[in-house]
């Protein structure tokens, strides 16, 4: 049995009460037209990180890149939101929020060659709603702690497109994955070695409670990847934030963008 499988559902609430979803609606005729006339609704993995005195979701660059380039095919983008549910206990409806894609979404895709990075500002009432339903912020004590080696299992976490039903007018039904990935050191066949230097893992679909065969991890991008290291204390294992997932080869490795650098640039940006 994997290890991912008995670490137990009270500590998997450590690690998953950091996620959250960031969605949006496409009104264009491209969406509509796919849609029978309906909006497209579109659900992207991200979480909360704490720096300094913000709280900031993190994502994966190439999504919002992704989504600039749609807009100037004719997508058109509104209703913002960002969607707690998946890890509530008692999930309310996803809160709506201010956003530009243009001006409010600080993103790096492929500047240097591997690079992807997204940030937006959670504002104070979001950041109070979430904390009211048991969203946390990744502190800086797990994100820029300089110990990860010693954290070398690694669990993904984010919401594929494949376990979320999200139909405009209908009510949105999403879970989310904990995954087992395991560190490899050699570029998996299908991944680019890139100028920025990534971090790959091989996905142990097995870990997944109760899937026994492969799945898409299609929308698991900009997802965190948590590492793991058994605790003396009162909690099983201790953890430390690794990286964000940003792409696969569609089959059984994944390639992450380390989070450290990324944080702390943007804490310096921040001052």
């Amino acid at each position: 049995m994997s290890e991912a499988k008995v670490l137990g559902e009270p500590f998997l609430a450590l690690l998953q009460r950091h996620i959250i979803n960031i969605m949006c609606f496409d009104g264009g005729p491209a969406a509509r037209s796919a849609n029978g006339g309906k909006r497209a609704v579109y659900n992207f993995s991200a979480f909360v990180v704490e720096i300094g005195e913000e709280w900031v979701a993190i994502s994966a660059g190439h999504i919002f890149n992704d989504l600039k380039d749609a807009v100037s095919r004719g997508a058109e983008l509104s209703e913002w939101h960002i969607d707690d549910s998946i890890v509530s206990t008692k999930p309310e409806r996803p809160y709506p929020i201010s956003l530009d894609i243009h001006q409010d979404v600080h993103y790096i895709y492929n500047d240097v060659p591997g690079m992807d990075y997204a940030y937006i500002k959670i504002s104070y009432l979001v950041r109070a709603a979430l904390s009211k339903q048991g969203i946390c912020a990744v502190p800086e004590s797990i994100w820029g702690a300089e110990d990860i080696e010693q954290f070398s299992m690694w669990l993904l976490i984010g919401t594929p497109i494949k376990f979320a039903h999200l139909v405009e007018g209908e009510a949105f039904e999403k879970s989310h994955a904990t995954i087992q990935i395991e560190r490899v050191h050699d570029v998996p066949k299908g991944l680019e070695d890139t100028k920025f230097q990534r971090l790959y893992a091989k996905v142990d679909f097995s870990s997944v409670m109760d899937q026994e065969s492969r799945f898409d991890i299609d929308g698991m991008s900009g997802g965190p990847i948590f590492g793991l290291r058994p605790s003396t204390d009162t909690a099983p294992y201790e953890y430390r934030l690794i990286g964000i997932q940003s792409s696969w080869n569609t089959k059984d490795h994944v390639a992450i963008c380390a989070a450290y650098p990324y944080l702390r640039a943007i804490a310096n940006s921040l001052g």
